[in-house]
């Protein structure tokens, strides 16, 4: 069979991280098997132009069928993102992608001269903000799976500081100027072909806004099952949650903090916390105060291999993010067997049943949430039971989403939409 040939636009590619890095690398080692594959990335580090992981990793392997072009920010690109880079301003980095993006479609214009391509793919990043410049090229466009478009409820800013409340309502405020008003994200959706939204809640908004109908496909997928560790379930003396991720206010760990202060048995539970961040110290001084210390373990930033090693001893894994796609951590925990407890909003709305996690619904108040979130919590301690049967529907959910189904699905639309072109 003829290989298609199809132009990917991939900012964050790498073979070692998680989040928008491992969106695109699964993507790129699964159809390089059915498609040659021009990959044009801006990094695989921790700053725009940082390039050297990826460099290195095609050093010492071969990627057969995909040929990576790394996008170097010029003098421009590079002085917009410096304060970001710096710690300070840190908004001036959508200036400097902006202007990568500029760069990028001029590298494509020359490519698609040189050589042909069968469609274009806008892989990541995910957010709709930033739709570049490459659904100017004329091939067929496929953009996304994208999210971005859901609202952060205002609810669950309570306990914030007055700085992270005004940075969520200017989210909200931005998302409703962006998507109302963002010329050019009405001309990219125009030149979409076909359109991937991460959640429904993505998919509902675009269809309202734009009248645009997109397939709704999470970004990421599974790569592989381990065995699941059914010795965890016999003879419970504590039930593991884990949490795994950077300590940000968007994650906000403190409201799962401030729920256990309010469990009938709270020594029935044990909190593994992977990852650091800016709220690590403030999250380490509330469960001093609120004597949490003997029932949480503070890992700090692991290697990924270390980290999702956790999952083999963890009975739930736990969600309390203001604002989500799919985190990389659902199908982390899933490749483990590990059921998820969120809230019922965002991508874990669509990804998590009741057959293989709990969803807690959002209340109207701050401390509501707090309230039925501990409430869900203390029913998982005084049944224990369930764990083991929601276990067991992780694995079977999880045959959902591996990404060898995934393939199938990308390349059916690919086939469809060239034979579409040539008719």
């Amino acid at each position: 069979m003829k290989k298609r040939k199809v132009l990917v636009l991939a900012y964050m590619l790498s073979p070692y991280k998680g989040s928008e890095f491992s969106v695109a690398w699964n993507y790129v080692a699964y159809m390089s098997k059915d498609n040659d594959l021009t990959v044009l990335y801006g990094l695989s580090g921790a700053h725009m132009g940082d390039c050297s992981e990826m460099e290195n990793y095609v050093r010492q392997h071969s990627i057969p069928g995909v040929k990576l072009v790394p996008i170097y920010p010029n003098k421009f690109a590079r002085l917009l993102n410096w304060p970001n880079r710096h710690g300070f301003l840190v908004y001036t980095s959508y200036f400097a992608y902006q202007v990568w993006h500029k760069q990028t479609y001029k590298i494509a214009k020359q490519l698609i001269k040189e050589e042909h391509y069968d469609l274009v793919h806008y892989v990541g990043m995910i957010g709709y903000r930033e739709p570049g410049y490459l659904w100017k090229l004329g091939l067929p466009y496929v953009w996304g799976p994208i999210g971005g478009a859901n609202n952060v409820p205002v609810q669950l800013l309570k306990n914030m500081s007055i700085k992270g409340k005004l940075t969520f309502l200017f989210r909200n405020f931005a998302n409703f100027c962006q998507l109302h008003f963002n010329h050019r994200l009405k001309q990219a959706l125009r030149s979409t072909d076909v359109l991937m939204t991460a959640t429904t809640e993505n998919h509902d908004t675009f269809l309202k806004i734009y009248h645009k109908d997109s397939i709704c496909l999470p970004e990421n997928a599974l790569t592989e099952m381990h065995q699941l560790n059914i010795a965890k379930f016999k003879n419970i003396e504590k039930i593991r949650l884990i949490i795994v991720g950077r300590l940000c206010l968007r994650k906000a760990v403190r409201l799962l903090l401030e729920s256990l202060t309010m469990l009938r048995n709270l020594g029935k539970l044990h909190l593994d916390i992977v990852g650091d961040g800016p709220e690590m110290k403030n999250l380490q001084e509330y469960a001093s105060k609120n004597s949490l210390d003997d029932i949480i373990t503070w890992y700090g930033q692991l290697h990924r291999e270390d980290a999702v090693k956790i999952f083999e001893t963890a009975h739930l894994n736990v969600i309390t993010s203001v604002s989500e796609g799919n985190p990389t951590t659902i199908w982390e925990a899933m490749s483990y067997g590990v059921p998820t407890i969120s809230f019922d909003h965002c991508g874990m709305h669509d990804t998590i049943t009741d057959t293989c996690g709990i969803k807690v619904p959002l209340q109207k108040t701050y401390d509501g949430c707090v309230r039925v979130f501990a409430e869900a919590l203390d029913s998982v301690i005084e049944n224990p039971e369930r764990l083991c049967k929601l276990a067991q529907g992780t694995i079977e959910r999880a045959s959902h989403y591996m990404w060898t189904e995934r393939e199938k699905i990308l390349n059916n639309m690919y086939d469809k939409l060239i034979a579409k072109k040539n008719n």
